[in-house]
């Protein structure tokens, strides 16, 4: 038994269970479900990568002192690694292409035609009320990216009445603006233009 091999083993499947909980929760709008299985599954590979790469170095440690060469940290390949990195976090954070496109998978509302036409309008009304929730007093992830119009769909918004209100305190908005372009129109924060709308709503 190797525990380099078990560590590789387990972080490889991790990371491909990782990847299908990742799209099947895109595709059928179940990320809040699947939550605790991608931390869990995130931390299992995490938790076995480093284990791996602690053998690795342990055994490119024992070769460079045979060899008498000595490691260097800052390379080609470890400056291009950190840049891949950073545009992938920011480009989640701030929805920039392809990233923007999970995002409004996420949020896609459903079509007409996946109503079934068995359920009269006023159990659809009911129905629909009862899954929408208030804003949550933490902004969503990838709030900025979004508008009210598209929030409206998850969460329980008056969007005219915050508009009204948020006009009389001095800050212009429009309902298929995002957070992003009203703080920018308003030479503020994205998260203090969430912050006025969960006081004015």
């Amino acid at each position: 038994m190797s525990l380099k091999k078990i560590a590789t083993l387990t972080a490889l499947i991790a990371f491909a269970a990782l990847i299908i909980s990742a799209v099947i929760s895109t595709l059928f709008h179940l990320w809040n479900r699947m939550l605790i299985l991608h931390v869990s599954l995130s931390i299992l590979f995490s938790i076995c990568y480093c284990i791996q790469t602690a053998l690795e170095l342990k055994r490119e440690n024992s070769n460079n002192r045979i060899s008498g060469k000595k490691r260097e940290w800052l390379t080609v390949n470890s400056y291009t690694a950190i840049l891949l990195t950073g545009w992938v976090i920011l480009g989640s954070l701030l929805s920039w292409p392809p990233f923007g496109y999970f995002q409004s998978l996420e949020e896609k509302p459903p079509s007409e035609a996946q109503v079934q036409p068995s359920v009269d309008a006023g159990q659809a009304e009911t129905a629909a009320a009862e899954t929408k929730q208030s804003l949550p007093p933490k902004p969503p992830l990838f709030y900025s990216g979004r508008s009210m119009s598209r929030l409206s769909g998850k969460y329980e918004i008056d969007i005219p009445q915050i508009i009204q209100a948020l006009e009389k305190i001095g800050i212009e908005a429009n309902p298929d603006w995002t957070f992003k372009e009203i703080a920018k129109h308003n030479d503020m924060e994205a998260k203090s233009v969430y912050e006025a709308v969960l006081q004015v709503q």
